[in-house]
């Protein structure tokens, strides 16, 4: 724990630092502001995820005594597919280039998507507290989360990943007449998320309403983010030099967390 605080304050040292050299002070405190903000939502959501629910409900009368499995697709999987994603947005250079604004700030909308979607999520959970389909045979180590099943964490996190690099794939790669790379990375990713959705069910770990609710949770609020931070790019009079300054911080901010 003391090591992740350790490299979040240095991370937002760089950042402020890359700020100020880039684009001058009047532009430092407003993003370290929405970065911070993002880092305190992050760490919330995750003190929630080790809370235990509020409620504990069979809601429907499922069955909730199915044999209890482990996780076919984990949240480690996850986490490094998120951690590529937005690597792929910052690095690989788009319609308006490399490293340029649009990249950055897309970044940046990916990990508010995220934390956005796991504050929701757990926050969801808690409150509603219902029984997942194996809550009979969890294990007294996970016990916690045996009574957290609506909605699915694990789908919300892999449709907001795919809703919003879809996004920023149809906007930023080709043209109005050739988009059917984004058309091709935009179904394979969605059909990655439900894939990821459908082992959710098979593993005992959700039921159907579940992952369905996670699904919509997470695209819902991809979309909600991009639309935002597409207002942003074209109301904000950030230069390139601070998109590429602030590199260092987008390219390693996904380790800690």
């Amino acid at each position: 724990m003391i090591l992740k605080k350790t490299c979040v304050l240095i991370y937002v040292l760089i950042f402020t630092q890359a700020v100020l050299k880039g684009g001058g002070s009047v532009r430092a405190l407003p993003e370290l502001g929405e970065w911070s903000a993002t880092g305190v939502t992050f760490y919330v959501a995750r003190w929630l995820d080790h809370q235990p629910a509020w409620g504990d409900r069979n809601i429907c009368k499922k069955p909730t005594d199915k044999p209890f499995s482990e996780n076919t697709v984990s949240g480690s999987q996850l986490y490094a597919a998120a951690g590529a994603t937005a690597l792929g947005i910052g690095l690989i250079p788009n319609n308006d280039g490399w490293l340029k604004l649009s990249s950055y700030q897309h970044v940046k909308g990916l990990f508010e998507t995220l934390t956005a979607s796991f504050l929701l999520t757990n926050i969801t959970k808690n409150i509603v507290g219902r029984r997942r389909p194996s809550y009979t045979h969890y294990p007294e180590d996970e016990r916690l989360d045996a009574n957290k099943s609506f909605p699915s964490g694990h789908t919300s996190i892999s449709f907001a990943i795919a809703t919003y690099s879809s996004l920023y794939a149809l906007d930023y790669f080709g043209n109005s007449e050739k988009k059917s790379g984004s058309l091709i990375y935009a179904t394979a990713s969605h059909l990655l998320a439900a894939y990821v959705g459908y082992t959710r069910i098979i593993d005992n770990r959700h039921f159907l309403s579940d992952v369905i609710a996670g699904g919509l949770l997470g695209s819902g609020v991809a979309w909600l983010v991009y639309e935002f931070q597409q207002r942003n790019i074209t109301s904000e009079k950030l230069t390139n030099d601070v998109a590429r300054s602030a590199l260092p911080f987008y390219m390693t901010v996904s380790i800690p967390l």
